[in-house]
């Protein structure tokens, strides 16, 4: 059974024996499950000692629940951190083991991690700076806050494209299905999202920039700067193209709470035929993009 790392000994020496054992208990599962883990990490208020048990809760509390185990897994390969079956069955066999409380496990490859941490993103510096290393394959370090390498930028354009083209095609599901059932504003809405997924999935590729926005005209006017033929998705010169454009704008709030909101099958099919063309050209560019940065 692996053993909490005599460095990190320190840092969780106020936790009761019993609770100590359990911490060995879920890294002991874990490598078990997936023997390609490298580092099994403490973080959260286990690590920091804020945490808070069932009995230190307030009965006629208004919010709040005893403290999770919080448990950072760090494999080696990015197909089994994002292997998500494996992760579940791995946090069941921790629920099953009797433990004082709940293991919420997460899973980093390796390179993402450190790519994380070279970006000082502050929460996977905090879990650096704060956590308690349970076991360690001393095959790799974590990273320092550094420049990213040409490889490290390519992997992180390719992580956000992955995650929100894939977003765009759900949505455009949606949309599909909507259509077929005839609820026209569901259907705006998916069009809606398949939009701003591709228009977040550019911006994030060439620039590593998420605007908290969801207005299309600005998202489309952000992302034209990087293709002009973005610009013509959708043309605007005649007033039903602006109309309609409009519409697929508005759907974000219209097409949910609007009551008085109108779209009909017309302007679904001629705004579907635009998004489409958006989605073949977001592939495309991005794809170009990550290509370039190798």
């Amino acid at each position: 059974m692996p053993t909490i790392m005599k460095d990190d000994l320190s840092k969780i020496s106020k936790l009761t024996k019993q609770k100590r054992g359990e911490l060995e208990c879920i890294a002991s599962i874990i490598r078990k499950t997936v023997p390609e883990t490298e580092m099994i990490i403490l973080f959260g208020s286990y690590a920091r000692g804020d945490y808070k048990e069932q009995a230190d809760l307030k009965p006629d509390r208004k919010s709040g629940h005893a403290s999770d185990y919080d448990i950072l897994a760090v494999t080696r390969e990015k197909t089994t951190a994002t292997n998500i079956g494996l992760w579940e069955s791995v946090t069941k066999e921790c629920d099953n083991a009797g433990l004082s409380t709940h293991a919420r496990i997460i899973a980093h490859d390796i390179q993402e991690l450190n790519i994380k941490l070279a970006e000082d993103q502050y929460f996977y510096t905090d879990v650096k700076k704060e956590g308690c290393l349970l076991y360690d394959s001393k095959n790799f370090k974590l990273a320092r806050k550094r420049k990213l390498k040409p490889e490290e930028k390519k992997r992180i354009a390719q992580d956000y494209f992955d995650s929100w083209y894939k977003s765009a095609q759900q949505a455009c599901n949606s949309y599909h299905d909507a259509f077929k059932r005839g609820d026209n504003n569901w259907a705006a809405f998916s069009l809606h999202q398949t939009t701003e997924a591709c228009y977040k999935g550019i911006l994030l590729v060439f620039t590593n920039y998420n605007p908290n926005e969801h207005m299309l005209v600005l998202l489309g006017n952000m992302v034209s700067r990087h293709d002009s033929a973005l610009s013509d998705i959708f043309p605007k010169e005649t007033d039903q193209q602006l109309e309609r454009f409009m519409l697929l704008d508005y759907a974000y709030i219209g097409a949910r709470y609007d009551p008085d909101y109108r779209i009909t099958r017309d302007d679904l099919e001629y705004l579907s035929k635009r998004v489409k063309l958006l989605l073949d050209l977001t592939e495309k560019i991005c794809e170009a993009k990550i290509e370039s940065l190798a």
